[in-house]
């Protein structure tokens, strides 16, 4: 029984890790495709991708104020600390209901699923690479 109880929770760090590094690169990808910038300050406000951030080392996480992309999933957030124009939704839910959130990175089914806003894309004057042009709406 003890053998059996090991191995599941070797497996499960196993994947847990392998998933945190699936977010941080996502979480990187997203920043750097949105900001044209070597090292970038994000604030990421999500107790989801907390794990990630010892896998991003192209991201400085640093507070919202200070933030140049800010990935939250809280409505609040967005209208009482962050000044940056730049703030991505890390929930579905928030991505729908706040027209200011430049676009969405969450999980649905086992599955990353990534979102970008035309509309504030064009307001924001963003170019997003070629790549990325599937996951505009």
């Amino acid at each position: 029984m003890k053998i059996l109880l090991l191995t599941i929770l070797a497996i499960s760090s196993l994947l847990s890790s392998d998933i945190g590094q699936l977010k941080a690169q996502i979480l990187s990808t997203i920043a750097h495709a949105l900001i044209d910038k070597d090292s970038l300050n994000v604030c990421l406000d999500d107790k989801d991708l907390e794990s990630s951030k010892k896998y991003a080392k192209s991201l400085k996480f640093v507070s919202c104020n200070k933030a140049d992309i800010v990935f939250t999933s809280k409505v609040k957030d967005i209208n009482m600390k962050c000044k940056t124009g730049l703030v991505f939704a890390t929930s579905y839910y928030l991505y729908r209901h706040s027209p200011m959130v430049v676009g969405a990175f969450f999980w649905q089914k086992g599955r990353p699923n990534i979102i970008f806003r035309k509309k504030q894309l064009e307001k924001l004057g963003i170019k997003l690479p070629r790549e990325f042009s599937k996951y505009v709406e």
